[in-house]
């Protein structure tokens, strides 16, 4: 599921009245509570920029169609060399290699079951694999 700006806007400021409802009963100052706001509308707004931009990058690779229509990488470690986030690239360093191979090819436009073939796997395999690799990184 995409990452929906208005859903998590709601769910942020119903956490958010909720917290300095708290605060007030605890005798916070409203200015501190102010401030408070402040920064972590701040903090959501930088999160929501980074999930977008996640799943552009995802979808980039999803569909291997870069911009420039040249292969968005040429092998496994040109695919993490790629990644500009210091905590995506950790993530997929320790992903397993196999599973690197098929988000590789998924990235030059093949298909699950073109990659299966070419990979000696079961197309379920390849299914599966990309599936925990998609959830892993939702989850991120």
């Amino acid at each position: 599921m995409a990452y929906n700006k208005a859903s998590e806007e709601r769910k942020w400021h119903y956490w958010k009245e909720r917290e300095e409802k708290k605060l007030r009963e605890l005798g916070m100052d409203e200015e501190k509570i102010r401030k408070l706001r402040q920064m972590d509308w701040e903090d959501f707004l930088e999160e929501r920029r980074y999930r977008e931009r996640l799943e552009e990058t995802m979808q980039e690779i999803d569909t291997g169609k870069p911009e420039d229509g040249e292969p968005f990488a040429m092998d496994v470690r040109e695919l993490l060399d790629h990644v500009g986030d210091r905590r995506l690239y950790e993530l997929l360093k320790d992903t397993e290699h196999q599973t690197l191979e098929i988000l590789l090819l998924s990235t030059w436009g093949y298909s699950i079951k073109e990659i299966a073939s070419i990979m000696g796997l079961p197309k379920d395999t390849v299914y599966t694999k990309r599936k925990i690799l998609r959830k892993k990184l939702k989850k991120f």
